[in-house]
């Protein structure tokens, strides 16, 4: 289930899917949120407010984002919402709730509905990570999906929405991407100028130095190693969706988490995408979205939005791992055989 994520490393990369280092003594703190380990680190040498106390308001950030929106959390309004899921649900969203439903349906938009906010009914009937994680019954996908839509969702700016029965929401494939970006803006609210938030390896980054942060990408088959490297010099977000996060094996193959929402099935074709996007929000959705496109389809994607680059790797028979870049990383990106102890 992606709001309870294993218990993994330390440091940077505390179970995500980047590792950034910089030599600058950090102000750093982490938090166990979203279902994995977040942590605020911030490289800033001297600002109005300590950063400690900056960090303290973006961890508040956070939590108010998990509370509303978890859908595992009995008292959250994602839930509540869910529970009535057998007749239409006209609500009232506090504000960041709002904004998260909206910008959900921005991507879904964007994507064509690949990627889509509204899978909750079947993505339940898989039980990831948990002991009585199984391939369900076809003919329960088959009904689980005549639920799914995200067209089925009415949002009415600034705060309403509109919910058509069978309908239930799971932000599962955004919302780390979400809260970090939030966390992000309270810390430039408070004069933090130099910092990564990172959620699992949902990046929000904000730099203003000459000098770069190094991104470290997971190899998505060797526990502990990367497969590869690029410098980011500006502000941005970045985010991976892999099979690698949550999956079990039935059969000898491989069922992971990233589902098809025409299918309800795991979507093929691909091992994992890492996206780099103007903020984590488009990261972490559109990650999860070129994922299911497939890499012909999901790199045509990320070429035709200039904002973006993209990393796409996936299995070719006998060649084993193959690495697809978009143009902007393929200049600066570097295969490594790095470990997660000495990169």
């Amino acid at each position: 289930m992606r709001f309870v994520k294993k218990f993994l490393l330390i440091t940077f990369f505390l179970g995500g899917l980047f590792r950034c280092q910089h030599d600058q003594q950090p102000v750093s703190r982490t938090e166990f949120l979203l279902g994995t380990y977040v942590t605020i680190t911030s490289y800033d040498i001297a600002s109005e407010i300590p950063p400690e106390q900056a960090i303290d308001s973006a961890f508040a950030a956070i939590r108010l984002i998990e509370k509303v929106s978890n859908p595992f959390d009995t008292s959250s309004i994602v839930t509540q919402l869910n529970l009535r899921s057998a007749q239409e649900r006209k609500m009232r969203l506090p504000s960041v709730l709002a904004e998260l439903v909206q910008r959900s349906m921005e991507i879904s938009r964007q994507t064509q509905g690949q990627f889509d906010f509204t899978l909750w009914p079947v993505y339940k009937l898989w039980h990831f990570g948990t002991d009585s994680a199984t391939v369900p019954p076809e003919n329960q996908i088959t009904e689980a999906l005549l639920r799914v839509g995200w067209e089925r969702v009415h949002f009415s700016p600034p705060d309403s929405i509109v919910l058509q029965p069978g309908v239930e929401l799971d932000f599962g494939g955004i919302h780390k991407g979400f809260a970090v970006e939030k966390a992000r803006l309270v810390l430039k609210k408070m004069g933090l100028q130099n910092f990564i938030i990172d959620a699992g390896g949902n990046l929000a980054i904000e730099w203003h130095r000459p000098d770069s942060v190094r991104v470290f990408v997971r190899h998505p088959r060797q526990e502990g190693k990367f497969i590869g490297m690029f410098p980011i010099y500006e502000s941005c977000g970045i985010a991976t969706s892999g099979d690698y996060q949550f999956y079990f094996m039935q059969n000898g193959k491989r069922y992971h988490h990233i589902l098809n929402p025409q299918t309800g099935y795991p979507a093929e074709g691909v091992v994992s995408v890492s996206i780099v996007a103007p903020n984590a929000i488009l990261a972490d959705g559109f990650s999860t979205a070129v994922f299911v496109m497939g890499k012909l389809k999901g790199m045509a994607f990320i070429e035709s939005h200039p904002e973006l680059e993209g990393l796409i790797i996936f299995e070719d028979g006998g060649k084993g791992l193959q690495t697809q870049l978009s143009t902007g990383l393929r200049t600066i990106f570097k295969q490594t055989n790095y470990a997660t102890e000495t990169p």
